[in-house]
């Protein structure tokens, strides 16, 4: 089907296959999850642990706004430990928090909220790493009470979004781009202009080279949350390794 595009909006509506409602219509139950966790490594099993009691945080807060938290997808206990495999954790503190920042919104198994709790792990991780350096980290406020996200925060988010609705559509996006199509708008009216973006290649070369981006993009928030949370020195000492960091979320 042919549509002329110069000039002219172009409105598509695309319908998913996923779970919807709030956290309420949920399908995965108490034992399915306390299954999963078992068959998890021990380091694995005590991470997601604390990711899923971040997500259970998100999840008081906004019953407490009184709209309950809307999801798109069931969760996905699976893909925890398949996120925390894919971390490098060698480099800096401020690199490997990025980067189990980058690979949680990656894997996205959680059924929404995955950069807020994604983040708040980022935050457990670096004060950890600033308690065995002595340092005096604070992280800094990255959300509004309204939980609206303020401005230098913002960016990075919106800009995490639109790598990660590229890596899913590059093909889709250079055809797009191909037929008269410059700018294509996502979900929070986040802006994608496709002549700045690399479409022309195999999708699963995009699945490679925008996870690195997005790693790259997320090593960088960390890096600035460490400036503003009064510990630079966080980027250029040594991080925890998985293992060190699971035994202080143990202690």
């Amino acid at each position: 089907m042919g549509y002329p595009l110069s000039g002219t909006t172009v409105y598509c509506l695309y319908t998913h296959t996923g779970a919807s409602g709030t956290t309420a219509d949920l399908e995965t139950t108490e034992a399915e999850i306390a299954a999963a966790l078992d068959e998890m490594h021990p380091d694995d099993r005590t991470i997601a642990i604390r990711l899923l009691n971040i997500y259970e945080g998100v999840l008081d807060e906004e019953d407490e706004a009184g709209d309950g938290l809307e999801i798109y997808k069931e969760l996905e206990m699976d893909n925890l430990p398949r996120a925390l495999a894919q971390v490098d954790w060698s480099g800096t503190a401020a690199e490997i928090a990025g980067r189990l920042m980058s690979n949680l919104i990656l894997k996205h198994a959680l059924p929404n909220a995955n950069h807020r709790c994604s983040i708040s792990l980022l935050e457990t991780y670096l004060e950890f790493c600033s308690r065995e350096d002595a340092l005096k980290f604070s992280m800094p406020h990255t959300h509004t009470p309204a939980f609206e996200w303020q401005e230098w925060v913002n960016e990075y988010i919106r800009e995490s979004k639109r790598i990660l609705t590229i890596r899913r559509n590059n093909v889709r996006f250079d055809a797009l781009r191909d037929a008269g199509c410059e700018v294509v708008v996502r979900k929070g009216d986040i802006g994608i202009h496709l002549a700045e973006w690399n479409l022309d290649m195999h999708y699963r070369e995009a699945w490679t080279e925008y996870a690195q981006l997005h790693e790259h993009l997320c090593i960088g928030f960390a890096e600035e949350v460490t400036r503003r949370g009064g510990a630079p020195a966080l980027g250029e000492l040594s991080g925890l390794t998985k293992q060190e960091f699971a035994s202080l979320l143990r202690e």
